[in-house]
């Protein structure tokens, strides 16, 4: 919805109804013009896919701006086959998880590579946990 997408055609898009939508993700919207849009930024968990000491690993972060940033790391290592200086701006970031536990991104590339080559289809994943 941050993309200017009704609540109808959002939720429509993930075979949910709206008021599925309302009930779980509600904090983070608000009205505009009798419309809701979703906020900027919230605290919503997710669950995510990261990497650690050679290891594919979930954790559950809290808000949007975490979520971003392993969104974004995510893609610098899409990036990796063509551009080995990716992963440079994550050599130091750290993820803090619900239960405060720091985690750093992995940026061996070594590791990464035999990481995906573990995986079945490492070119179309979803950072998310099901």
């Amino acid at each position: 919805m941050r993309d200017g997408k009704s609540i109808k055609t959002a939720s429509k898009q993930y075979g949910i109804s709206p008021s599925t939508v309302k009930k779980y993700v509600g904090s983070a919207l608000y009205k505009k013009n009798r419309r809701l849009v979703a906020k900027k930024s919230d605290n919503l968990l997710r669950r995510v896919r990261s990497y650690k000491d050679g290891i594919e690993i979930y954790i559950t972060v809290r808000g949007n701006r975490r979520a971003t940033t392993i969104g974004q790391y995510h893609s610098a290592i899409g990036r990796l086959p063509h551009d080995r200086s990716a992963l440079l701006p994550f050599k130091k970031t750290r993820i803090t998880d619900i239960y405060g536990k720091i985690h750093t991104l992995e940026t061996n590339t070594v590791k990464i590579f035999a990481i995906l080559e573990r995986r079945e289809d490492a070119e179309f994943f979803s950072i998310y946990s099901r």
